[in-house]
């Protein structure tokens, strides 16, 4: 009975030291798949994150053709506001009898037609 009890009292501090150990080695693991988790984790974010923004960029390039098409050509944004002045020509001012001319030769005969009425007064 004595040699069962003793060898009883060597085997509890030695099953703790592997309890012990088991128990570590049971976290340190429990930790690596907790990080190989988070790192996938953040990979399918930034994909998914860049997967939206290229879609979003595409529906921006879809936008802005239908509004080059509708619109015209952008150009004229891309110029600074300099060139725009200078593409003008010098205007002369004209009054009087310049300026109704002027207004009887554009295309429009509602544009002419007022200009026709305050000459008649």
């Amino acid at each position: 009975m004595k040699k069962s009890s003793i060898h009883h009292r060597l085997a509890a501090p030695r099953q703790r030291g592997w309890i012990l150990l088991e128990v570590i080695l049971c976290l340190s693991l429990f930790a690596v798949v907790l990080h190989v988790v988070q790192r996938q984790t953040e990979t399918q974010w930034h994909l998914f994150q860049q997967t939206e923004q290229d879609r979003q960029q595409g529906d921006y390039e879809q936008k802005r053709a239908a509004m080059t098409q509708l619109v015209g050509s952008a150009a004229w944004l891309n110029h600074p506001q300099e060139s725009i002045k200078q593409g003008y020509p010098d205007c002369q001012k004209c009054t009087g009898d310049q300026l109704a001319q002027w207004f009887q030769t554009l295309p429009s005969s509602s544009a002419s037609a007022p200009l026709e009425e305050q000459n008649n007064d």
